[in-house]
């Protein structure tokens, strides 16, 4: 597994798409260092302007249609890449476990992600402090914040990663598995909520979750739902993914 996942991070680190993704992930942070529109000085209005901030970018960018997409781009490629070039019969012909594969193949991905979303998030956590004139004070103040937000969004990051890569097996075409993921989601979070009689369609979305997920750390935050539940639930599903994508890969048969 560790080989996989090692060959997997530098191969995504390496190609023009990381780069290009990532200029869209780190986008908004630098018009935050243009302007922090701080309000006030001291940890006290530093905590509630940063999570002010990343409850507003966090379900409206990095988990919104626009995080998702980029996600589903860099998860989707990773089987249905090697099924579509032919070289997923050389890899399984090799000494190499089938979970072990998959294991490496998803953790590489999700690492990339994580570089790409935590990488923005740093360095608003970073320079934060300057604008409010608390310097190292305010960085730890905003440790467990900081930690907050990234962990909600790895545990985002993973189910669209472990839905990315069920479909691409089943799809095999990394343009056709992207375009079917994103749709899925897409219907999912903002065309059934259309639907009448739907109560509180805005809870059907990603962000809305992650939101709940970050109610465990934040002070003002008010949304309905159960931290710990909800990021054992997306974490359940994941896993449940993962284990059917297993087992389609073990009895699915790739053309030469």
């Amino acid at each position: 597994m560790i080989p996989v996942l090692e060959t997997e991070f530098m191969r995504l680190l390496r190609s023009r798409k990381f780069k290009l993704l990532f200029l869209a992930t780190i986008f908004p942070s630098i018009l935050y260092l243009l302007n922090p529109n701080a309000s006030g000085t001291g940890v006290g209005p530093l905590k509630k302007g940063f999570e002010a901030l990343f409850a507003d970018l966090l379900p409206n960018y990095w988990l919104g249609i626009i995080g998702q997409l980029i996600a589903v781009i860099i998860m989707s490629d990773l089987l249905a890449g090697e099924i579509d070039r032919g070289t997923i019969r050389l890899i399984l012909a090799r000494p190499v476990r089938m979970s072990g594969f998959l294991a490496g193949k998803f953790l590489g991905g999700l690492a990339a992600l994580a570089l790409l979303f935590g990488v923005p998030y740093a360095v608003i956590w970073l320079y934060a402090p300057l604008p409010y004139h608390v310097g190292l004070e305010g960085i730890k103040a905003l440790a467990g914040d900081f930690g907050v937000v990234l962990g909600a969004t790895l545990v985002i990051l993973a189910f669209l990663g472990a839905l990315s890569m069920f479909l691409a097996v089943l799809i095999g075409r990394p343009l056709y598995a992207t375009l079917a993921t994103f749709g899925l989601l897409f219907m999912g979070q903002f065309l059934l909520p259309q639907i009448p009689y739907i109560d509180y369609p805005e809870r059907l979305t990603l962000g809305y979750q992650a939101l709940v997920m970050l109610k465990g750390g934040f002070e003002n935050l008010n949304v309905a739902g159960t931290p710990w539940e909800t990021a054992v639930a997306f974490l359940g599903v994941s896993a449940g993914l993962l284990v059917l994508t297993w087992g389609l890969l073990l009895k699915k048969e790739f053309p030469d």
